[in-house]
């Protein structure tokens, strides 16, 4: 298991520093609740499993609570790609630990399209590195099941990817793609789709705050 958690560290060290772009650009962030985060459209059905769990459905990771979602895979390398997502993630998942507002409301979820290499002992592994703190912040690492229902999850999402084997057998494949997070309300609806340029931790914390505002109206 050394191998998994050098690779986990090697995902977060290989990142590219987050800006704060808002912060840069001199432009103060709204009120949280003052916005609104229109619908896009309902996170899919799908049958996923976390772990070595049993297949639960994917409704159990979308709804219940404000979820911050991204596709992944683990030996991806692109610092624009899933290093960054790792360290944005890891940023917000601090914020939600030192705010008792954000614990137990929110959820961060890794869903794998590399079933064939993050395989359940694998992301296992991953979940690992964070279950001291599981119950306030969790972090779950998820994928397809069975693993040909992956291709039609990844069109619900609008999550193209390309691959390219490696011709040495004993290199990881590489999965070319463009990094898309998705924030997901309580009710399983995606309302905010970001992409590398735009995965500023204090946007994304505002924009959740927004949807806990929404709750918190309604309740």
């Amino acid at each position: 298991m050394v191998f998994f958690r050098c690779l986990l560290a090697t995902a977060i060290s290989v990142a590219a520093p987050v800006f704060s772009f808002a912060a840069e650009g001199g432009l103060p962030l709204p009120a949280p609740g003052t916005y609104t985060l229109n619908r896009i459209q309902r996170a899919p059905f799908a049958i996923v499993r976390e772990g070595t769990d049993a297949p639960r459905p994917l409704a159990d990771y979308t709804t219940g609570a404000v979820t911050l979602m991204t596709f992944f895979y683990g030996h991806c390398a692109n610092p624009r790609g899933c290093p960054l997502a790792w360290r944005v993630f890891e940023s917000v998942r601090v914020q939600i630990r030192n705010d008792a507002s954000l614990q137990r409301r929110v959820r961060l979820v890794f869903f794998s399209f590399d079933p064939a290499h993050d395989t359940p002992n694998i992301l296992s592994e991953f979940a690992r590195s964070y279950q001291s703190d599981n119950a306030i912040a969790p972090w779950r690492f998820i994928t397809a099941w069975p693993e040909f229902t992956l291709a039609p999850i990844l069109r619900s999402f609008g999550q193209d990817i390309a691959v390219e084997p490696n011709s040495a057998t004993e290199e990881p494949t590489v999965i070319n793609h463009l990094l898309k997070v998705f924030l997901i309300d309580r009710d399983g609806w995606i309302r905010e789709i970001y992409t590398f340029a735009y995965l500023d931790p204090p946007v994304l914390l505002n924009d959740i705050r927004t949807l806990l505002e929404e709750t918190n109206a309604g309740e």
